[in-house]
C-alpha cells in the first residue's frame, strides 16, 4: 500500500489518434480537483491541480494530501507542492516538496542545452529535454516517450500507450465522455480526457492494488 501510493510519476507507442492540446495549449486555466479513492481503503484524499497562462508560458501547480487510516489509526500521510513551468510544449523548470510519514523529499528540474537536468534524493541525473512529469494533466502525454517521476525524479521509459475507445465518466459536475488511454511504464495507467484534452480520471496500479484520482 504505502508503495502504490508513492508511486500515485526508447517508447513504442501505439494507436494514439491525433490530440486535443498540444502542451497544454488548449486545456482551460483553472483550478482542477480529483478525489483520490484506493481500492482497499476507500477515500484517501485528493489531488489538486492548477493552471494558469502567464504569456507564452503555462504554470502547473499541485497539492496532494493523502491520509489512510486503518483502524482509527493513521497507517500513511503525504503532502506534496509541486510547480512545473512549461513553454514552447516543453518542460522548462521543476520543483517538488513532498512531506511523507514525516519525511521530506526534494526534487528539482531545469531546462539546459535540450536536456532536462535533475536533481532528486538519489543525486543529479539528466533526461531528454522532452520528458514529461508522471502528473498527466496534459493530454500529450500520451506522445511521450519518457517521463520523470513526479515525487522522486527516477526517469523512465514509455512502453506503451494505446487508445482504449470511448467512456462515459462520472464526475463532480455530472457524466463526461472521455478517451481512455492505457499507459505503460513500469506501472500500468489509465487515462481519460474529455474533447478539450481535460483531465476527468486517472488510475495507477501497483502492488495488487488500484487508486484512482476523478475530478470532483
Amino acid at each position: 500500500m504505502i508503495r502504490m501510493l508513492a508511486t500515485a510519476a526508447t517508447a513504442a507507442v501505439l494507436a494514439v489518434p491525433a490530440l486535443a492540446s498540444t502542451a497544454g495549449a488548449d486545456v482551460p486555466p483553472g483550478k482542477y480537483v480529483y478525489e483520490i479513492v484506493h481500492s482497499r481503503y476507500g477515500k484517501v484524499g485528493t489531488h489538486a491541480i492548477t493552471l494558469v497562462k502567464e504569456g507564452a508560458q503555462t504554470i502547473v501547480t499541485v497539492a496532494l494530501r493523502i491520509r489512510v487510516k486503518i483502524l482509527l489509526v493513521t497507517a500513511h500521510r503525504e503532502k506534496a507542492e509541486r510547480r512545473e513551468i512549461w513553454q514552447g510544449g516543453r518542460l522548462v523548470l521543476y520543483s517538488s516538496t513532498t512531506v511523507e510519514n514525516g519525511k521530506t523529499i526534494k526534487l528539482e528540474a531545469n531546462a539546459a542545452g535540450g536536456k532536462l537536468k535533475i536533481n532528486g534524493p538519489k543525486g543529479a541525473s539528466t533526461a531528454p529535454g522532452t520528458t514529461f512529469t508522471t502528473n498527466p494533466w496534459n493530454v500529450a502525454i500520451v506522445k511521450a516517450a519518457t517521463v520523470m517521476d513526479s515525487k522522486t525524479g527516477a526517469v523512465k521509459p514509455v512502453t506503451r500507450v494505446e487508445a482504449q475507445g470511448s467512456e462515459t465518466v462520472t464526475t463532480g459536475n455530472g457524466n463526461v465522455t472521455a478517451t481512455k488511454y492505457l499507459f505503460r511504464t513500469d506501472t500500468r495507467r489509465f487515462l481519460w480526457y474529455d474533447a478539450g484534452g481535460r483531465l476527468v480520471k486517472f488510475q495507477v496500479f501497483r502492488d495488487g492494488s488500484s487508486v484512482t484520482f476523478t475530478l470532483k
